[in-house]
């Protein structure tokens, strides 16, 4: 039985783990935290190799599965629908819902496409440089998709049971943490 509170906490925790795994990717890879950095991580250099790899495929992984559209799945689209099938929300509400997905759903074709040819699935015809640049998708744009998700899931929230999440628990810091005391 559907349970729009159960589907919605399922979403929330997939893109906070999204989140999480973004601003430890990104502080390895950006150019205002890499440079101050990149000699510690050069010491170890097939941790951070790894480590950057595994964030950013889980953030890949994590946002991939929020807006995925099968339906024996806690996704969006299956959670849009079911909601306006049972009649919980007013259409009014499920229809600015539907829009903020709708806004969100661009991007997350950009992720798909690199989930479903190079990291889900490796294609066979398919160069990783040629799948990365037709996917053409910047760091800027994969925060974009988090924070429109986190939105959008503070709605479903809201129109559910009149709550919103604060998504504030960031890993930045503590990333920061480590590599200034690795580089001690």
């Amino acid at each position: 039985m559907f349970k729009p509170e159960t589907h919605i906490h399922e979403l929330r925790q997939a893109v906070s783990w999204a989140a999480l795994n973004y601003e430890i990717w990104w502080v390895y890879k950006s150019e205002e935290t890499r440079p101050r950095y990149v000699d510690t991580m050069n010491r170890y250099n097939m941790f951070f190799r790894v480590s950057i790899h595994a964030h950013f495929v889980a953030l890949l992984m994590a946002l991939y599965r929020i807006y995925e559209t099968r339906r024996d799945t806690y996704n969006l689209p299956t959670c849009l629908k079911l909601l306006r099938k049972q009649e919980v929300l007013e259409s009014a509400h499920l229809d600015e819902l539907d829009g903020l997905y709708q806004d969100a759903k661009p991007l997350w074709v950009k992720v798909s496409f690199l989930r479903n040819e190079v990291f889900g699935h490796r294609a066979l015809n398919l160069d990783i440089g040629d799948v990365f640049e037709k996917a053409a998708i910047t760091p800027n744009e994969l925060k974009t998709l988090i924070e429109k998700t986190e939105a959008l899931m503070n709605g479903f929230s809201h129109a559910v049971d009149n709550s919103v999440h604060a998504f504030n628990t960031g890993a930045r810091e503590d990333t920061i943490r480590l590599l200034e005391d690795l580089g001690k």
